[in-house]
């Protein structure tokens, strides 16, 4: 049987947009990246076996050969100059990417000690967004990339402002693992539009609250932090599962003018909130323009960590994933992502001072758990009440140009 995999991400948007976290989503859906090229998109990867030959979409011959293609192209034959096997690089690729997200978590929270969150977030994916941006020609010839970077870019910076917003009150180790909400958030979106929620799902939510109500007991005393760190766990979630559907309509040779689309909505909407945060300083802004650029060179500014967020944990973990999960399978992926929280609470345990305690450490323990089972055995059961419902390749979206042959929400 052939193996059908798909790359959604990234977030932590989401993210991977990453401080975003990169989660690994199981939607029910069959699919496959092109060998070869930038596939999928923006949060994760799911795998596994299936019965139907793999049905490859009519995409449009502007993405075929648009800027997408040939940069997929080039970055493609770059990777096959390194050494090893192509599972043995992308296995490396991804303890990269868990590395760079887990140090984002304590970036960002030592930022804010010292920097509006809001505008750090403007300035990072100023930034994100700037390196990505010659693929904006491309998306603007495509109504569907601009439709879609629109609505994935609100989700993607609704759920990073509430997660700097979280990081504010809360701990950076509380906050990484109170992340992995979103990997259960995914499954249950998909089973609230239709596809049932497994007992999986919900065995796996249980257990994950258990572990929140364990992890609120240790560290720092719970606060507003916290619920705004679930929040962006749900935002996360709801992008990761737009990004799926998303790119089934748009094709695998547009991720890099998804993202560039994707990335400038987000800076957008960062610059919103934090003019609205800032109206004096807006209103300085508009009225004597010149006063911008003297923002942007004061010596308060730390663009070291700016630069960092924006073209390491942003831009260079997107590729990253894109290109490693073309190679790995979702297990593999599943094992390694799982470190992440545990990689941002060492480091923040290292570097920041913080403590989990044993109550914390075991509730943390749990979280990983439930969201390690729902990827692994919970994608199992969705992908067979989907057969069992005659849900496949057929109908709608695949008759459309979906790129993965499989039934849109």
């Amino acid at each position: 049987m052939p193996r059908c995999q798909t790359s959604l991400k990234l977030a932590p948007l989401a993210t991977g947009l990453r401080c975003t976290g990169l989660r690994l989503a199981r939607p029910s859906s069959r699919a496959r990246s092109l060998s070869g090229s930038l596939s999928g998109s923006l949060s994760g990867s799911l795998d596994f076996d299936c019965d139907e030959p793999m049905v490859e979409a009519a995409v449009p011959a502007s993405h075929e050969a648009g800027a997408d293609g040939a940069a997929g192209a080039m970055f493609s034959s770059l990777l096959d100059m390194l050494p090893g096997s192509p599972r043995t690089r992308g296995i490396v690729m991804l303890w990269l990417l868990v590395l760079l997200v887990s140090s984002n978590w304590v970036v960002v929270k030592d930022v804010e000690a010292m920097f509006d969150p809001f505008e750090f977030a403007f300035l990072r994916f100023s930034v994100a967004a700037a390196a990505l941006s010659p693929f904006l020609a491309t998306a603007a010839k495509d109504k569907r990339i601009l439709s879609a970077g629109l609505e994935l870019g609100l989700w993607t910076a609704a759920g990073y402002l509430a997660q700097s917003v979280g990081l504010l009150t809360t701990d950076a180790s509380r906050a990484s693992f109170l992340s992995t909400f979103t990997v259960l958030v995914v499954p249950f979106l998909a089973g609230i539009s239709g596809k049932g929620v497994s007992p999986v799902t919900w065995a796996s939510c249980l257990a994950a609250m258990t572990g929140v109500g364990l992890l609120e007991q240790s560290g720092a005393a719970p606060g507003v932090g916290d619920v705004w760190s679930l929040v962006s766990a749900v935002f996360f979630g709801v992008q990761v599962f737009r990004t799926e559907h998303w790119a089934r309509i748009l094709g695998n040779n547009s991720s890099l003018s998804l993202m560039s689309v994707v990335l400038t909505t987000t800076m957008l909407f960062s610059a919103v909130a934090a003019g609205a945060t800032h109206p004096d300083a807006l209103a300085s802004i508009l009225h004597h323009p010149s006063t911008g650029l003297s923002m942007l060179t004061a010596s308060s500014i730390p663009w070291h960590q700016v630069l960092y967020c924006g073209l390491l944990t942003t831009d260079l973990t997107l590729l990253l994933e894109v290109a490693a999960l073309q190679d790995v399978s979702s297990v593999d992926a599943a094992l390694i992502y799982t470190l992440e929280p545990v990689l941002g609470a060492a480091l923040a345990w290292a570097l920041l001072g913080e403590r989990l305690g044993l109550k914390g450490m075991t509730g943390a323990g749990i979280i990983l758990a439930s969201s390690l089972f729902s990827q692994v055995v919970g994608g199992g059961e969705a992908v067979g009440h989907e057969e069992e419902h005659g849900e496949g390749d057929k109908g709608g979206p695949a008759g459309q140009g979906s790129p993965r042959g499989d039934k849109t929400q």
